[in-house]
């Protein structure tokens, strides 16, 4: 299972989620901020002044990690939802095999937290 503040979480946390354009002043402040939801999910306890200036890390984390990192148009992402509520498609599918390694790494980890105390 996933635990919290684990490497499965955040992994959760950004193929769950998808950030609007971004990165201006006035683009976000149109989007109330709300554009840095990749951001949001991972570190929840930021100003939405501060999701601005770590998007680019995130955007890096999860390059380096071949982890996709979604940056969409809010009119792209609505008609996505609006195709799935009326039956036209379905959402994706949460990739098990990729979360798998992850969940693995945890546990190697958390037993070796263990034995050193």
């Amino acid at each position: 299972a996933c635990r919290p503040f684990s490497g499965s979480f955040y992994l959760r946390q950004v193929l769950a989620s998808v950030d609007y354009h971004m990165g201006s002043d006035h683009v976000d402040f149109m989007h109330g901020w709300l554009n840095y939801q990749i951001e949001h999910h991972v570190w929840p306890q930021l100003s939405m002044l501060s999701y601005q200036k770590s998007a680019p890390l995130m955007e890096d984390i999860c390059r380096r990690h071949g982890v996709p990192y979604v940056k969409q148009s809010v009119f792209r992402r609505l008609k996505k939802t609006v195709d799935i509520m009326v039956g036209n498609t379905t959402m994706r599918w949460f990739p098990e095999p990729y979360e798998n390694l992850y969940l693995e790494k945890d546990s190697l980890a958390e037993r070796a937290a263990m034995k050193s105390e």
